[in-house]
């Protein structure tokens, strides 16, 4: 049953979860190397206004997340995919 999900984007690749989980959900559904930077404390998630969003926050269909690695790791904030 499709209304038992929502697809939301990490990083540009569609996540599909849960109604109800939340953006850490998202995140070990899309990589759990992203979910460890961020629960780490080595990267933030940013919505795509650039605004961070919490391991907590709630997701809406089509929603779209970016991790982005703090400076420290990788020398400038930039995201998983800049840095491969």
């Amino acid at each position: 049953m499709t209304g038992d999900h929502v697809v939301v984007s990490i990083d540009g690749k569609p996540v599909r979860v849960f109604r109800g989980l939340r953006v850490m959900h998202a995140l070990i559904a899309c990589d759990q190397a992203l979910y460890n930077a961020v629960r780490d404390g080595r990267a933030h998630v940013e919505d795509e206004r650039g605004c961070r969003v919490g391991m907590e926050g709630a997701l809406t269909p089509g929603a779209r997340f970016f991790v982005r690695f703090d400076s420290r790791e990788t020398g400038g904030e930039r995201t998983r995919r800049e840095t491969e």
